[in-house]
Formats: structure tokens, C-alpha cells, sequence
């Protein structure tokens, strides 16, 4: 995986590695100019996963919106490219993920849409931007 390369792994409660990665790979592009200097996605993603009132319904979900930046068949299906998302450098993430938002094909826009506000929302579930931005 190329995103947090050399980063140590917190201890995860409700998500895969993987899906930790996933979502790490994902804040390098979403979440790139964050207000919040140590904001993890992929620990936020844990969280919301683990402390969520309803875990079996929500971690169905959330499986599978974490594992379409690491998967081959998404890669395939959506770019026809052998790379999965979190390969790339965050760059690359970046055009391909442009690339899906600017899509004629309205599933990758969807997908696009729908990881970018997940991305947000667990951002603004966070005490730190809720602080922030003047809520607590």
C-alpha cells in the first residue's frame, strides 16, 4: 500500500488493515488541506464502526465502501486498469478519483460521492472539528 508508508498502526477495534488503509489512502485526497493536524480517517472510520449503536447493519456497509479503494474488480470494472486505487500515489488517486467524479457513467460518480461524503461525515463526527468549527 502506498499510503502510510512507515505510519504505526493504531490498534483497531471494528475495521480490517485493509479497510484502515483504504480510508487512509482516502484522506490523502478528500481530506488533504484538513484544519485538524492529527485527523486519522481510517481511526475515525474505526470508531464510527466500533462505537456505532447498530454494528451489524453498519459494518456491512462500511466493508464494503472500505474495500472498493483496494479492489481489483472495482479497479477493473471502473477504470480497466489492473491497479486498485490504493496503489497509486496520492496524485494518481487524485486524477482517477476526478476522473470518476467527471464520469458520463453514473456508478462511478455515485461511488465517487458516496466515499467523499463518508469521508466528510467522519470528519465532521470528530470532537476536534466540531471544536473547531465552534460546536463544543
Amino acid at each position: 500500500m502506498n499510503c502510510g508508508s512507515g505510519l504505526p498502526l493504531p490498534s483497531l477495534r471494528g475495521i480490517s488493515e485493509e479497510e484502515y488503509h483504504n480510508f487512509r489512502s482516502l484522506q490523502e485526497v478528500f481530506l488533504q488541506d484538513c484544519p485538524i493536524a492529527n485527523f486519522d480517517l481510517g481511526l475515525a472510520l474505526d470508531n464510527y464502526v466500533y462505537g456505532h449503536p447498530y454494528p451489524i447493519d453498519t459494518e456491512s456497509v462500511i466493508q464494503l465502501l472500505a474495500s472498493i479503494p483496494s479492489s481489483f474488480l472495482a479497479a477493473i470494472f471502473l477504470d480497466f486498469s489492473f491497479t486498485p486505487l490504493v496503489k497509486l500515489p496520492p496524485k494518481e488517486r487524485l486524477e482517477r478519483l476526478i476522473a470518476w467524479k467527471t464520469s458520463a457513467l453514473g456508478l462511478k460518480r455515485g461511488v465517487y460521492l458516496i466515499l467523499r461524503q463518508t469521508s466528510f461525515f467522519l470528519l465532521s463526527s470528530d470532537k476536534e472539528y466540531q471544536k473547531f468549527v465552534g460546536y463544543l
